[in-house]
């Protein structure tokens, strides 16, 4: 059995042509990534964020599964699949009814912080403590921003790793509104550290 390609392009080939170990590979891929974007885009909407961005992620990959050529590589591969992911999370909140925009308490379960951490690939166990520190911190506090366009934002340049240009692409907006979002979202995500910081007090 001969082994799968990495690239993204390359899985969506392999499954263009029915080869189901190409999703398996890609959802392992990118699957964490997609539930972590999808749990804050859920975060300040009054749903039940954990359940929806679960569901999200799934219905992210069976689409991708039915078109795998809808990619046409115009954009990055992880700028066009977070589209679709923020795509899914806006009908999933409109499905279940808008919300009034709220500051949704901690419930403190780690799962988002073992999402981010498999998604972005924590580089080692002499300097695990203090960067699980400082990402349960940044996702507490972008959970925490009212603006969700500002989280969004943050969360796709700050988790993603998405340029202002990805960016503006996905929210469809021109990049000096991103800049704008960015700056004060930086600020507001500050703010929240800053006083994190002082409860959580050293390690």
């Amino acid at each position: 059995m001969s082994a799968l390609p990495v690239n993204p392009a390359e899985l969506l080939a392999a499954m263009a042509a029915g080869d189901q170990r190409a999703l398996d590979a890609l959802f392992r891929a990118w699957s964490p990534r997609v539930r972590v974007f999808a749990r804050l885009q859920l975060a300040g909407c009054g749903l039940d964020a954990h359940a929806i961005a679960d569901e999200v992620t799934v219905d992210v990959f069976h689409d991708v599964w039915r078109a795998p050529m809808r990619y046409d590589g115009r954009v990055a591969f992880g700028t066009w699949l977070l589209t679709l992911a923020r795509n899914k999370a806006i009908d999933q909140i409109r499905r279940h009814g808008k919300r009034q925009a709220r500051e949704e308490p901690i419930d403190g379960d780690g799962d988002d912080q073992a999402q981010f951490d498999e998604a972005n690939h924590d580089p080692g166990p002499q300097a695990q403590h203090e960067q699980h520190q400082r990402r349960h911190g940044i996702l507490d506090c972008l959970r925490r921003l009212r603006n969700p366009m500002q989280r969004e934002s943050l969360t796709l340049w700050a988790i993603d790793d998405l340029s202002v240009a990805d960016i503006a692409r996905i929210q469809q907006a021109p990049a000096g509104t991103i800049k704008t979002r960015l700056f004060h979202g930086r600020l507001n995500l500050r703010q929240c550290l800053e006083r994190w910081l002082v409860q959580e007090g050293p390690a």
